[in-house]
């Protein structure tokens, strides 16, 4: 993986503790408005309901903070593992998961804060099948699982809840796409072969970030526009919000994403990138 980040992009992912702390945040101000029949709604994260949901961020928040301490954590898939303990804390009532989310988002705050500087910030642990991440990125990760899964699983016009909530802004936004980012080279071991030329991915708004994406000797390489240094055969273009959904396929690429240039290649990408 070659993942060469711009000038201020470590500062980008210290402020990935600011992401985590407004997308903590607001989850609570919506789920603490639920009531009975809420909780029980069926969420648009396939099999889980809102309250599963809910309880799933504390499982990954208590999961990653016994990674960083080295602790040992179940041989399987990340999905599966999800998939697992949601089942396994699905007994909750709806008080409860905010009470586990909040009493690990606490653990997880005072294990994260001091990864964020460096020497420690760059050291690699792996995260289970997603690949091996620097320490100051898992903020980003988790900035970018809550507010996505709030935005696009819980909430309408894709879940079932109903909430006014602000439009997402950098605060949230920078983290959340520095994790994607990060992820294209690693999280799908094969995307390189859907990569058939220099593609320019540029994304605006809040947080926005212009890149290419690229193949350097059979791996996949993410670079600044402006150090890339080569022509793309195609530029995709994107809102950084939209780019949480359809990266993560919640949503179609066609619906949010323009290209100019060769489409086919452009479209190749686009229609094999499956992010977590």
């Amino acid at each position: 993986m070659v993942w060469r980040v711009p000038e201020g992009g470590h500062f980008m992912s210290q402020a990935g503790i600011a992401g985590m702390r407004q997308a903590a945040q607001d989850i609570f101000d919506v789920v603490e408005t639920f009531d009975a029949a809420d909780w029980h709604a069926p969420s648009a994260a396939n099999g889980w309901s809102a309250k599963d949901v809910v309880t799933h961020v504390g499982s990954l928040l208590e999961d990653l903070v016994a990674a960083v301490s080295q602790q040992p954590l179940p041989d399987m898939g990340i999905e599966a593992l999800n998939d697992l303990q949601v089942t396994e804390r699905r007994h909750l009532s709806g008080p409860e998961a905010i009470a586990f989310v909040k009493e690990q988002l606490g653990s997880a705050l005072d294990a994260f804060e001091p990864l964020q500087v460096e020497p420690v910030a760059s050291s690699e642990v792996p995260m289970l099948d997603l690949g091996s991440y620097p320490l100051h990125a898992i903020a980003d990760m988790f900035t970018f699982d809550m507010a996505t899964h709030l935005r696009y699983d819980i909430l309408a016009p894709r879940g079932p809840i109903v909430r006014h909530v602000a439009a997402l802004d950098e605060v949230v936004l920078a983290p959340s796409v520095a994790w994607l980012l990060g992820g294209i080279p690693k999280m799908q071991p094969t995307l390189a072969t859907a990569v058939d030329g220099p593609l320019a991915l540029e994304l605006t708004g809040p947080g926005g970030r212009d890149v290419v994406v690229d193949v350097t000797d059979g791996v996949v390489t993410v670079v600044s526009a402006a150090d890339a240094g080569i022509d793309p055969i195609a530029t995709i273009s994107s809102t950084t919000a939209d780019f949480l959904a359809w990266s993560t396929r919640r949503t179609d690429w066609r619906n949010a994403a323009t290209i100019a240039g060769d489409h086919a290649a452009a479209q190749h990408f686009l229609d094999t990138l499956n992010l977590i």
